[in-house]
């Protein structure tokens, strides 16, 4: 997951003050559809200098703990322990049979191996800044996986790297639907493959301007070591029936449902592309495309992203263009393992807030987001579709969070699922 260059200005005052001007002038926010294009040069202030200003007076502010200390994940994960048990064979060949194929852009330094060539290049260090380990092992990092004071700095090896590694694993939840019928509840299947890349990078939709003023302070292309959220799920129903894909994209997940917002091949196997410079994952496509993107779902951001707002103040789109299939081998860890579940810092600790590596890639959303079940719900929206657009509003006006768009989403997700798996004749999407 792509650090964005705002994550690096939400502790600034002025911005904070900027965006609830912003929220409470909604004059921009419409029924209809916004033209991207439009939405980009209505009145929305572009970073420029403020830009460089707001990274500035952030600096020296390197926070002590990382996202895995948010309120709400210690009761989670204490209520879901991580299994210490890897997918056993016949999960394995159920990966295998389904694993994704990924496209990365011209020119992009591609994907790696987390255990062999990125943990095995650098150094541990404890809250002291004393040295764990000059050249760390698995073992040690899961020996300090649950110290949240950790760090581990990662120094690239000039030697030649192995077959990039993508981490698969099976979770099951059941699904909890709104239908037609009443509540409702369906056992589904996750399938998830973490892809990692070495570092991260910022959206390559910035304008000219901006990267070169971000060009000043910090590396666009090295925004913080490690991208380890870089997810692709696919979803299936008894039966090993394909229901829906879900993707990884900066601070949020997308929910495409299979025959309406993504199609798969043949052979079962999802065609994702990475995003140029970010790594985010889009559904494959074959010419070079921009994808809408913002740092959070918060009310301007899902607006701009259903289509219904303008771009945010602080915001940049993604660039997409698949040109070459990467080549890896799948691996299997257990749940519990620190590739998902370390608390410290699995990257560098800069100086400029957002720049520092991740903790685990469990950390990968909101606590109250962790079900699988609401992720599958909260991320299903469709650019465009005024439905969502009205349950979206209807959920911000009631006070309610990112469940309860899930649980109003649900109803349609269930419609939809059902209209498509059954072809029945007369059954509209909706």
């Amino acid at each position: 997951m792509a650090a964005m260059i705002w994550s690096s200005f939400m502790i600034s005052p002025l911005l904070v003050r900027a965006r609830a001007r912003l929220a409470r002038s909604n004059k921009n926010i419409t029924d209809s559809p916004v033209d991207p294009t439009a939405a980009r040069s209505s009145g929305v202030v572009p970073l420029t200098w403020m830009t460089a200003w707001l990274l500035l007076i952030n600096a020296g502010c390197t926070a002590e703990t990382n996202f895995s200390q948010y309120p709400g994940f210690a009761e989670y994960f204490a209520g879901h322990p991580p299994s210490p048990s890897a997918a056993d064979p016949r999960a394995r060949a159920l990966l295998e049979r389904h694993r994704p194929r990924f496209f990365l852009p011209p020119a992009h330094a591609g994907m790696i191996d987390f255990y062999g060539d990125y943990i095995a290049s650098g150094e541990l260090t404890g809250a002291d800044g004393r040295m764990i380990s000059a050249r760390t092992s698995r073992a040690q990092l899961n020996l300090h996986r649950d110290d949240p004071r950790v760090e581990f700095r990662h120094r690239p090896d000039q030697g030649p790297r192995g077959t990039p590694v993508v981490y698969a694993r099976i979770d099951r939840d059941y699904v909890r639907f709104n239908s037609d019928s009443g509540a409702i509840r369906i056992p589904f299947t996750f399938l998830t493959y973490h892809a990692v890349f070495r570092h991260s990078g910022l959206p390559a939709g910035l304008s000219a301007v901006n990267a070169f003023v971000i060009d000043l302070v910090a590396d666009p292309d090295d925004w913080h070591q490690l991208d380890h959220y870089t997810a692709a799920t696919l979803v299936l129903a008894d039966g090993g029936r394909p229901v829906a894909v879900m993707l990884q994209q900066h601070n949020y997940l997308h929910t495409y449902l299979v025959g309406e917002g993504i199609t798969l091949p043949p052979d079962g196997r999802l065609r994702v592309d990475v995003a140029v410079r970010s790594n985010e994952l889009y559904p494959h496509a074959r010419e070079r495309r921009r994808r809408r993107a913002v740092r959070f779902t918060s009310f301007e951001g899902m607006a701009y992203l259903l289509g219904f707002g303008p771009q945010p103040l602080i915001a940049a789109d993604d660039i997409t263009e698949g040109a070459a299939e990467a080549e890896y081998r799948l691996d299997y860890l257990p749940p519990s393992d620190a590739f998902y579940m370390s608390q410290g810092f699995l990257g560098e600790r800069r100086l400029l807030p957002g720049r520092s590596g991740p903790p685990g890639a469990a950390y990968n959303t909101l606590p109250a987001l962790k079900p699988l079940g609401i992720q599958l719900m909260a991320g299903y929206w469709r650019e465009g579709d005024a439905g969502d657009w009205r349950r979206w509003r209807e959920t911000r006006e009631a006070g309610e969070a990112m469940p309860g768009f899930a649980r109003r989403q649900s109803a349609v997700f269930h419609h939809n699922w059902r209209c498509l798996e059954r072809r029945r004749a007369g059954c509209r999407l909706q």
